[in-house]
């Protein structure tokens, strides 16, 4: 039996996938080689009650983190799992957050502002080969924005 074989990576197209991303980033940050990068995602979740049954809704969001030592910085650019283009960026530094925290696996940056300032909340995975997000390889990339991330947040 083979129930623990370990899974078959297609380094060539995660690497591909990988350049795409860079490519992305640098397009639109005008100091984009002065970041590290990795793939993430957010994730959206609504729940609907019914009379007779419950709706829950998983809405994913795939990103790209940028984040840099110098000044604790975070970037997060929205892409398409076919990384056909990507928005403007949406910047956090140390300095313009309420407190940024890890749980359950997510990643949350808590705005500045009253208690409606609201949240930004996302993820980062090791590898990933399902068909809504990007097919990705990154342990290593993964493993160091997982570092950064306890530096940014104070822990």
């Amino acid at each position: 039996m083979s129930l623990f074989r370990k899974k078959k990576w297609d380094i060539e197209r995660s690497e591909q996938n990988k350049g795409l991303i860079r490519q992305l980033f640098s397009q639109a940050m005008p100091d984009g080689d002065t970041w590290k990068i990795v793939y993430g995602y957010g994730l959206n979740i609504k729940t609907s009650d019914y009379i007779i049954a419950r709706k829950t809704t998983y809405t994913y969001t795939s990103l790209i983190i940028g984040y840099r030592e110098s000044d604790m910085s975070i970037a997060l650019l929205q892409t398409t799992p076919e990384l056909e283009g990507c928005s403007e960026a949406e910047i956090f530094t140390r300095d313009s957050i309420k407190k940024a925290k890890i749980s359950t696996g997510m990643y949350t940056i808590y705005h500045q502002g009253g208690i409606m300032a609201g949240y930004t909340q996302f993820a980062t995975l090791p590898e990933n080969d399902e068909d809504y997000l990007v097919y990705i390889y990154q342990p290593e990339e993964h493993e160091d924005f997982a570092k950064f991330y306890k530096r940014f947040s104070g822990k």
